[in-house]
This record gives structure tokens, sequence and C-alpha cells, in this order.
């Protein structure tokens, strides 16, 4: 999966459970945000990149993330479901202060529908000096709720 990076402010986002990649506009992404806070439900996207000065990429609320390096993260549903849980990750920073997620960096990710995501961070595109990378290509596993 591959989530672009848009003109500030749009926001493009990923929901492992569809599975499906969005461009939104502001007034759209602030409707979702709108009616996540009214009814209660978590938004459908899990995992949004945004911001094309900083490129802020970060986790909806309403899910559990762990980040980790290539060689210390696990293979199975039950071992990345156990890494999530425990937690850890909530936004990086993409460019500018701070160290920014390596190549190889995997997330485990419960989403808002129990099914527990491993994403592995295979390359950034566009990643020119002074910016944030203009495409993040993932490559993810999903395993549904009850299945390791």
């Amino acid at each position: 999966m591959t989530l672009g990076l848009g003109s500030w402010p749009d926001v493009f986002a990923i929901d492992f459970d569809a599975p499906s990649v969005r461009h939104y506009s502001e007034k759209e992404w602030d409707r979702l945000e709108t009616d996540a806070d009214e009814t209660g439900f978590p938004m459908e996207p899990d995992l949004s990149y945004s911001n094309s000065i900083w490129g802020y990429l970060a986790l909806r609320d309403g899910r559990n993330a762990a980040q980790l390096r290539d060689e210390e993260a696990p293979t199975s549903g039950e071992d990345c479901a156990h890494r999530a849980q425990v937690g850890g990750f909530s936004q990086a920073q993409l460019w500018g202060d701070g160290e920014p997620l390596p190549v190889k960096t995997v997330l485990c990710i419960m989403t808002d529908k129990g099914n527990i995501v491993r994403a592995q961070i295979n390359r950034y595109i566009g990643n020119d000096p002074g910016d944030p990378p203009r495409q993040i290509e993932f490559e993810v596993t999903m395993w549904s709720r009850g299945t390791s």
C-alpha cells in the first residue's frame, strides 16, 4: 500500500480493514472527526499522513500500535497483536527535528475493527531535501480478528 502526502491541509489515510487509501479535503476530514466525536465511534481510517511541511504520520484514535525495528518485529498475528496492545506509537514527524522512521520500520497496529496489521515501510518516494517524503510505501500483512 502507498500513502501519499497532499498539499496542506489535505489528508491521505489508510483504512486497513477495507483495505483502502483515500485522499480527504480539509472539509471532509473535519466532518469525519466531528462525526467520530459526536457518535463516539472512531473514524474509519487507521493511519493518516498530512502536513506537507512536517509530514505527520499519525495513528487515529481508537487504535493501538507499536513501532519496531525490522529485526525485532514479529511475523505472526498473535505476536503482532501483543506488541500492538503494549503500544508506544501514536505519531511520527518525517521531516525536521527528531528521528524519522527508517526504511524497514514495522508498525504493528490493532485496527478499530480488531484486525491486526503488520505494516513495514519499504521505501520513501520523493524524499527531497527540505521536504517530507511525498509517498510512503508499505508492505502490509493483515490478520483478521480471531486468526493468527
